[in-house]
């Protein structure tokens, strides 16, 4: 592993961690919230830009279903993948974008699997 596939794994860690402890806190709190209400409980306490568009995003079923998949972790690999381009104000190189994103999905999964028990959808 390279130092900068080090930095990605650490950077998509530190959010989707953040992202999974609260909805599993929320999840605790408020057990008659449905999924996608859940999901955005936990977008709304994110600070950024990319989580406050992401939460407007949210209101609109095709998204869920179409973009999102209807999974949490897609949401959370879409939020990394925005702070990601915010952090790199949009310098990135696109040759390695699809190792870097691959890099965050693989990371945000494995996450989910440790902190909430999930499976990718």
């Amino acid at each position: 592993m390279g130092f900068f596939e080090w930095g990605e794994k650490r950077f998509a860690r530190g959010i989707a961690k953040a992202m999974l402890r609260s909805y599993k806190s929320f999840k605790y709190a408020y057990p008659n919230l449905s999924e996608v209400e859940l999901i955005k409980k936990t977008l709304s306490t994110r600070p950024g830009i990319p989580a406050k568009t992401l939460l407007k995003d949210m209101d609109d079923d095709n998204f869920w279903k179409n973009v999102a998949g209807e999974s949490f972790v897609e949401v959370i690999n879409i939020l990394v993948k925005h702070e990601y381009y915010e952090y790199m104000k949009f310098n990135i190189d696109y040759q390695e974008i699809n190792n870097t994103f691959d890099i965050f999905k693989s990371t945000i999964i494995e996450e989910a699997n440790k902190l909430l028990n999930l499976r990718n959808k």
